[in-house]
């Protein structure tokens, strides 16, 4: 939302209008209507890319084809779903000044942060027409101003015209898309410190460093959602770096010149056979096939021929960025969530995610800001008077995703779900629609194939969310006819394609978890799951007192209920006090203070432990056939299940090289050195840092 005068524009934009943006298409359903759910799930995909901002009803938005009102329902839904968080343009170019001026006011009614704008497409022929046009527009708004230089509009503007154009004093640059590489340049550098110019297209970093002018941000294409995923942002990373002068070609080189050069052969060709129209048919179908919304494009534009979609589909899949694992090289090197992208944060992402998380289910809004100023980690919707666990209403749980703050987790508990996998999958999808964080999928009275195909069918129902799929079972099935057993939690949220697994009780008693399942057996599933990468939650009557149980456990998440109401029982309302005192007896486990192990966990002096690896922390490499290679893995800020699978990743990886661990989380750090232990890899070095880091020196067993 644009926090500026009229007078203080550019000023604004020169700090605000940074890094990569985005230009967001108009999807449409089967019968021709906007696709809302589709946009707001379009711009969920590309905000978690790491994007600065996007525009909307760009000639990608197809806002040629847009009726008056739904040109303005696409500025409300986008508008909404940026929620003041992320930065929004609105294209208000038009035929009619009058509609021009009014699709301006609308965009500044919304909370746009500024307009787009460019030749009205029919009779501005002249310079000066478009100079007078956009002055009006100028004089009308408060709102900065984009001119959008494209050959699309009928006339491409001079850079001498441009210069002119940026001199209106809410006028804070360009968007020089002209496709002529001599036009951006002397664009650049006639006017390139007076306005931002933005060629939308990575040629202009290398010549930019070249000639001596900079490019402070990418307004906007398409490029972010085309060439990236959730879990490789390759493309918006290299955008953001070189926005800020770190041009690195060679990690363009690697990792995006095969997708630039497929996206330019299409790209150039179905314009040609558009007779040079902008190619919205590929993208949209190019974005379906990276999990986006797209739908048709409308008349007369004419979409792929199936011919077409085929060879794209065939040429595009095996480009798609996915996960890999990085092996260790022989010298040091250091894993960050880049370079291994499994080492995450739970559920989500973000710092946040450090150590065991706490979860609080609620029932209704008000719990749900009650819990939220708690410091609860995890809002999980759910409805406990339906039988055995029910979900709550879907229009709670987008109230609650819309007004929790959005880097907050916000999860959805479907409780026991019946052993019907399609209506399984379209509850799941909902979930993953509504942005929630999480789906829970419980399983009692069912037998295992049947688990693992409903959790599978609900996987593939979530592919293009971000929305993680949990699997559930029930430590208190056995008391249940068919009930399924609880000890087979890992192995189903493996085999159903789960990114993590709760285990909860049904029976609410006075019995809770640790009565139906030992800590020991806890433990070691939870151990079991962190090495294979899943996220890990208890739940089941837990109270205060069962904490250094958990601890010891380790789970990354706590799921609590009845210990966080305001008498401490489940049927009362969320407190906000018990939300906090939970929380900070939690964060004391996981910091140190309140050791729940005590004498069981190693003692960290100022230097070095008890490794056999000399005094400088490095160890004495005398392992046989150790290869002398160094990895480290930066556990801090990670979740341990995410630590764990790194660590497993890379020595399955790579049996040479010394592997380094630097932890915080004190709870992380006894798991770390217990897995080690359990796996019989060899314990070097422990070394305390003054600012309570661990740095763990371990040789993999057989190295």
């Amino acid at each position: 939302m644009a926090d500026y005068r009229k007078h203080e524009a550019q000023e604004w934009a020169w700090g605000f209008m940074k890094d990569q943006w985005t230009t967001i298409m108009t999807p449409f359903t089967l019968d021709n209507r906007i696709d809302e759910d589709g946009l707001r799930h379009n711009m969920r995909y590309i905000r978690s890319l790491g994007t600065r901002g996007g525009g909307c009803t760009w000639g990608m938005g197809e806002f040629w084809s847009l009726t008056f009102a739904e040109r303005t329902r696409v500025m409300d839904v986008v508008a909404d779903e940026a929620r003041g968080q992320w930065g929004i343009a609105a294209h208000v170019t038009h035929t009619s000044i009058g509609d021009m001026l009014a699709l301006a006011d609308r965009a500044d009614a919304d909370g746009f942060d500024l307009l787009v704008v460019a030749p009205p497409y029919m009779v501005a022929k002249t310079e000066e027409v478009v100079y007078d046009y956009v002055k009006t527009l100028a004089d009308h708004t408060n709102l900065a101003i984009m001119f959008y230089n494209s050959p699309q509009f009928g006339i491409v503007m001079s850079p001498q015209g441009l210069k002119r154009l940026c001199q209106i004093p809410n006028v804070v640059g360009v968007k020089e898309a002209s496709f002529n590489q001599q036009t951006s340049i002397e664009t650049h550098l006639m006017i390139g410190k007076q306005a931002i110019i933005s060629t939308p297209d990575e040629w202009i970093y290398p010549k930019a460093k070249q000639l001596g002018f900079h490019q402070q941000v990418m307004f906007a294409n398409t490029s972010d959602w085309r060439f990236d995923t959730p879990d490789c942002n390759n493309y918006v990373q290299f955008i953001n770096r070189a926005s800020r002068g770190d041009l690195d070609l060679e990690f363009y080189e690697k990792h995006l010149k095969d997708l630039k050069a497929l996206s330019d052969k299409w790209w150039g060709g179905t314009v040609k056979n558009s007779g040079g129209v902008l190619p919205a048919p590929m993208c949209k179908y190019w974005g379906e096939l990276m999990g986006l919304a797209g739908g048709h494009v409308r008349p007369p534009l004419m979409p792929l021929t199936e011919d077409q979609k085929a060879e794209l589909k065939r040429e595009l899949t095996p480009l798609i960025p996915r996960r890999q694992p990085v092996a260790a090289p022989a010298q040091a090197r250091v894993q960050t969530r880049e370079h291994a992208p499994w080492l995450n944060d739970g559920i989500g992402s973000g710092a946040e995610g450090s150590g065991m998380m706490l979860l609080v289910s609620v029932q209704d809004m008000p719990e749900a800001l009650e819990a939220d100023r708690g410091g609860a980690d995890i809002i999980d919707v759910k409805n406990l008077q339906e039988a055995l666990v029910g979900s709550g209403h879907p229009n709670l749980v987008e109230e609650v995703r819309r007004r929790i703050p959005a880097h907050k987790h916000v999860s959805v508990t479907l409780g026991v779900v019946p052993n019907q996998a399609g209506t399984v999958a379209m509850a799941v999808k909902a979930a993953g629609m509504l942005d929630a964080t999480s789906v829970k999928v419980g399983f009692c009275e069912a037998d295992y194939e049947t688990a693992v195909e409903i959790l599978q069918g609900a996987r593939a129902a979530l592919r293009g969310y971000d929305t993680k799929l949990i699997g559930s079972l029930f430590a208190d099935n056995h008391l249940f006819k068919g009930g399924l057993d609880p000890d087979l939690m890992v192995k189903l949220a493996i085999e159903g394609q789960c990114d993590g697994f709760l285990i909860d009780t049904l029976t609410k008693d006075v019995r809770n978890l640790f009565d139906f399942i030992p800590e020991s057996r806890l433990r070691e599933m939870v151990m079991e799951a962190k090495q294979a990468g899943l996220s890990t939650a208890l739940s089941g009557h837990l109270k205060l007192d069962n904490l250094d149980e958990l601890a010891r456990v380790n789970p990354d998440i706590v799921g609590v209920r009845g210990a966080v109401c305001s008498s401490g029982e489940r049927d009362r309302a969320v407190a906000w006090e018990a939300v906090a005192h939970f929380k900070e007896q939690l964060d004391l486990r996981k910091s140190g203070q309140i050791d729940p192990r005590r004498q069981a966990v190693p003692s960290y002096g100022n230097g070095y432990g008890n490794g056999s690896g000399g005094g400088n922390g490095h160890g004495n490499g005398n392992g046989n056939g150790h290869s002398g290679g160094w990895a480290v893995i930066d556990g801090r800020g990670k979740n341990c299940a995410g630590v764990i699978a790194a660590l497993s990743r890379q020595m399955d990886d790579d049996r040479g090289s010394f592997v380094e661990a630097i932890l915080h989380d004190a709870l992380n750090i006894y798991d770390v050195i217990y897995w080690a232990e359990q796996a019989g890899h060899r314990l070097l070095t422990q070394r305390k840092e003054n600012d309570g880091t661990l740095r763990v020196l371990i040789q993999p067993y057989g190295g």
